[in-house]
């Protein structure tokens, strides 16, 4: 009979999914994020692409499978049972979602058109609501983060459905220096042939020559059709000198529960060093979605070239919006 082996197993190293699951609860790694960067590690970017959109349908029944449940544990506890953001991306808004789904029993719900949208045109900044979309979400708990203009017609959409929403955005130029880290890291996004193995300057006047205009508008678009009974802006910027103020007043808009000091430790739970394993705000991994976490980080990376057409562009609305006084910057 042979021997039997008594000496220790050696540890094998936990995989990505072992430590996923181990992580406690509320710290956890969010598992999309997890796929996404497995994605963009080991897929050519048409493959990423294709793997994207094939997900879009399954991630969809599954959020409004959540949207459900949250419904039936917690639907008594609010009066509003739909809430909308609408941000300009790279601005915040996924710091903003996730503190706003921390609340019991509310999901983050992503409509399938709005993503095929995107994969198709490069974007969702100029997407129009289905006149259907909140009627879609009977006897449910959702919260839809959407980066959509303000057009007449989706303030038309919203104001029939009763929903509140918060308008979020930042300076433009943060925006295209944000935009700029995170698309050439991201194989799937469909802008990503247009900044692949550019540097930095390049990659700033593509994105002035092909974003800035329309993001500009965005922001107009919103200033100008919102009701400001049924909505709040929040500037990224506000977001960084006060959290816990800008919290509660979405909370106040939303009607959430703002017991003892559940605001400032919500904030807190989702701060920077939190959200980026460790790091401190200005510490930068451009590999990351969480990348640096600071307002006015442009200055490091404009030429005097990206300067330049920038003012062309949206000069006026910087000063209009009061990030600056005037052209001499």
């Amino acid at each position: 009979m042979p021997p039997t082996n008594t000496s220790p197993a050696t540890p094998t190293k936990p995989s990505r999914v072992d430590t996923l699951l181990a992580a406690p609860k509320g710290l956890r790694t969010n598992p999309t994020a997890t796929l996404e960067n497995l994605t963009r590690q080991f897929l050519p970017p048409s493959l990423a692409r294709l793997a994207k959109r094939a997900a879009v349908g399954h991630r969809y029944r599954s959020q409004l499978n959540a949207c459900r449940r949250g419904y039936r544990e917690h639907g008594a506890d609010y009066s509003q049972r739909i809430l909308f953001v609408a941000g300009l991306p790279k601005s915040g808004t996924t710091w903003l979602e996730k503190m706003i789904a921390s609340f019991p029993g509310f999901h983050e719900v992503l409509i399938p058109e709005v993503a095929a949208h995107e994969l198709a045109t490069g974007g969702s900044h100029d997407f129009d609501l289905p006149a259907d979309m909140f009627s879609r979400f009977d006897e449910m708990l959702v919260l839809s983060k959407m980066h959509v203009h303000g057009s007449k017609h989706n303030v038309e959409v919203l104001r029939k459905a009763d929903v509140r929403h918060v308008v979020l955005f930042r300076d433009l130029r943060d925006v295209a220096v944000s935009n700029f880290f995170y698309v050439r890291n991201t194989p799937w996004h469909p802008e990503y042939p247009h900044y692949a193995g550019k540097d930095v300057p390049a990659g700033l006047l593509t994105f002035a020559l092909r974003t800035l205009g329309a993001y500009a508008d965005w922001v107009r678009s919103w200033h100008d059709n919102r009701d400001p009974e049924r909505s709040l802006v929040i500037r990224y910027e506000q977001m960084l000198a006060d959290g816990v103020g800008c919290m509660a007043d979405v909370a106040t808009l939303f009607d959430l529960p703002r017991e003892g000091n559940s605001i400032a430790e919500l904030v807190d739970r989702f701060s920077f060093k939190k959200m980026s394993g460790g790091r401190d705000r200005g510490q930068q991994n451009e590999g990351q979605f969480v990348r640096k976490g600071v307002a006015g980080d442009w200055v490091n990376h404009f030429t005097p070239d990206v300067r330049g057409a920038f003012k062309d562009i949206a000069g006026q609305f910087l000063i209009d919006f009061g990030y600056e006084r005037d052209m001499d910057w």
